[in-house]
């Protein structure tokens, strides 16, 4: 076999080399891209995950701003009618609801004519603090003052919860009420006194009324926004309730 010239010997061992440096440049090539894309992909799955955490935030702060709980429901249990044929009086069922919307007062008014005004006083507090879920300040908190009818004058309407005092949907064991209760007490300081109303974090401290035409077998309710007020919404009669009030006015 013949045997290669220590010439020919030189340059294989250069290709040798070369083909050796080449595959490690390669390798490291290699290795640095693989590097740069998992760290890449780490980067645009964190980015993922705080993409939908800030969406999830988002969401439940829109949810937080829009929703509206129940704070009694109202039925008519009687109406007369005059000589006209229009009702000249009307007498109300009124439940009071609390925070699970669960039974907590009984109310019951008998009004000349047939629409009925629910005076409430209202306090509104800063978006951002409802949006967050404030403990003291993450929702509109009403007090239900007054009932009156549009015979009536307000002076002279049917009260409701006692002004000045915390309602009865807001008290409780497991509610900071020495907050609402210095609310309560000076709400009408709240009402025309900016600098009191920003150190309290209220946004609008004020009376609203909301009224409609009350008909027998309705379901009316009244409901307060998170950071709004007062609405009277129509609901059809549950047919038990409807049961229980004709048998009532059968007696």
């Amino acid at each position: 076999m013949p045997r290669l010239s220590s010439f020919a010997i030189v340059p294989l061992t250069l290709l040798i080399l070369a083909m050796a440096m080449l595959a490690s440049a390669m390798g490291g090539a290699w290795w640095h891209y693989r590097q740069v894309t998992a760290s890449r992909e780490r980067e645009l799955e964190q980015s993922l995950v705080e993409a939908a955490r800030r969406q999830a935030a988002l969401e439940g702060m829109i949810d937080r701003l829009t929703r509206q709980r129940r704070i009694a429901q109202i039925v008519v249990t009687d109406q007369q009618n005059g000589p006209a044929g229009l009702p000249n009086q009307t007498t109300l069922l009124m439940v009071e609801l609390d925070g699970e919307e669960k039974p907590i007062a009984r109310h019951t008014f008998t009004l000349p004519g047939h629409v009925a005004f629910f005076d409430g006083l209202i306090v509104k507090f800063d978006h951002d603090a409802v949006a967050t879920a404030h403990p003291l300040r993450g929702q509109t908190v009403v007090l239900l003052r007054r009932v009156y009818s549009e015979q009536m004058a307000p002076s002279e309407g049917l009260p409701i919860d006692a002004v000045g005092q915390v309602p009865a949907g807001y008290s409780g064991p497991e509610r900071p009420v020495d907050f609402e209760q210095r609310l309560w007490a000076r709400f009408w300081d709240l009402c025309n006194d900016p600098v009191l109303a920003a150190e309290y974090g209220v946004r609008v401290a004020q009376g609203e009324a909301v009224y409609k035409p009350m008909r027998p077998g309705v379901l009316y309710e009244l409901t307060v926004e998170a950071s709004g007020g007062l609405n009277l919404l129509t609901r059809p009669l549950p047919e038990a309730v409807a049961e229980v009030l004709a048998a009532v006015g059968e007696h």
